[in-house]
């Protein structure tokens, strides 16, 4: 009796659980084909005008009573693309809304994609963004060097909403380079740190029509943008902390033969040290990486003497690769690899600037395993002079 009296105790308090975890989503299902759902929100700018496209979900399809007259405008497509454009955003926003037969439902939103020329007036832009309650800060900021609408509205051949799709193209590219997880909130936390320069994923339209990751951009809190091709990708993402599982080409010398091995990166971490001990402040930037060689150009058999050649062309590389990034921000006068931050943390405030003065050393240790990489084979005497791999 007494088991049933509890069993009777734990249903009603689960039911009371999920009754009261339904009231507090502020939602109502049953009417949920009654609002439309933004996925994603373009921004451009026009003339002296902010032009706003949002990406809608149409939840009843063709027959939804939110959709209105407009229901077929884009064929087939799983979501509909609406613009507006007024002297600021929030007056977009209201005009995005006065076209709509029913109330927008912002809290899903999982992007905004800025255009270059609309990030020329980043602060009031922003500053509208952050203000607004109903959009979550786990929302991706995007850039793309062409118009967001045009991205928005082109891009063909998808089976769900275009925000949705550039979404998960983020989120798995950032899954090798961390530095491409631009949501809001990491996004303005870097923007009012000292350095103030944040780091935002890139996109285009492809060849094919669908959206692509072009590479990384820089944006500094007064709205300067630079744009880091993918070319330069990786440079970058070294700088900017971890990657994982990521590849790359690297030239290398042996017996006055030049070659290139690959080599595929399990794992890197990079920090920034900086040594207070001299007159001025030195920046040592430490780089780990763990790495298998997957190919190389065979002109003898791996002996230790090879193996350390190729380590040290390795090396090198890393080194180059680092470098030259450093030189483009300099040149671009943009810290985007947070050399003023690191000062600031050892309690170090520098003049405007100051930071492409700073001395900058690198400690960088890779550790190569041999993995997938035999060591001889049969046809390695054929190979040399051929050009072959092992």
């Amino acid at each position: 009796m007494t088991r049933r009296v509890l069993l009777r105790k734990r249903r009603r308090a689960i039911s009371a659980t999920l009754l009261c975890a339904a009231l507090a989503t502020g939602c109502d299902y049953n009417d949920i084909d009654h609002l439309y759902i933004a996925t994603g929100i373009g921004v451009d700018r026009e003339e002296h005008s902010v032009r706003l496209s949002m990406d809608l979900i149409q939840p009843g399809g063709a027959g939804n009573p939110a959709t209105g007259e407009n229901s077929n405008s884009q064929g087939n497509a799983p979501d509909w693309i609406v613009s507006a454009d007024a002297p600021t955003f929030e007056e977009a926003m209201s005009g995005l809304q006065a076209k709509l037969s029913h109330s927008l439902y912002l809290q899903h939103n999982a992007l905004v994609l800025f255009s270059e020329d609309a990030l020329r007036d980043f602060s009031p832009i922003a500053d509208a963004l952050e203000r607004d309650r109903q959009l979550r800060r786990s929302q991706l900021w995007v850039v793309t060097p062409t118009s967001a609408e045009s991205v928005l509205r082109e891009s063909t051949g998808q089976s769900e909403p275009i925000s949705l799709v550039i979404r998960d193209l983020v989120d798995e590219a950032s899954r090798r380079e961390a530095c491409l997880a631009s949501d809001e909130l990491h996004v303005v936390k870097a923007l009012l740190r000292p350095s103030g320069v944040a780091p935002l994923a890139a996109i285009e339209e492809g060849p094919d029509g669908s959206p692509e990751v072009k590479g990384l951009a820089y944006l500094r809190r007064d709205g300067k943008l630079d744009i880091v091709d993918r070319a330069r990708l990786l440079d970058n993402a070294w700088w900017l902390g971890r990657t994982l599982d990521v590849r790359e080409a690297v030239p290398w010398t042996e017996g006055g033969h030049q070659g290139v091995m690959g080599v595929h990166w399990l794992r890197t971490s990079t920090r920034l040290v900086v040594d207070t001990s001299g007159r001025s402040p030195k920046v040592r930037v430490v780089w780990r990486g763990t790495g298998e060689i997957e190919r190389w150009q065979a002109s003898e058999k791996m002996s230790a003497h090879t193996f350390a050649a190729l380590e040290h062309a390795i090396r090198e590389d890393v080194k180059h690769r680092l470098a030259e990034a450093l030189d483009h921000a300099r040149a671009v006068d943009m810290d985007a690899f947070g050399l003023t931050n690191a000062c600031a943390e050892k309690g170090i405030q520098l003049r405007e600037g100051a930071w492409k003065r700073l001395q900058v050393e690198y400690d960088i240790e890779p550790h190569i395993v041999h993995g997938q990489l035999a060591s001889t084979t049969p046809f390695a005497q054929e190979a040399k002079g051929g050009g072959g791999s092992s």
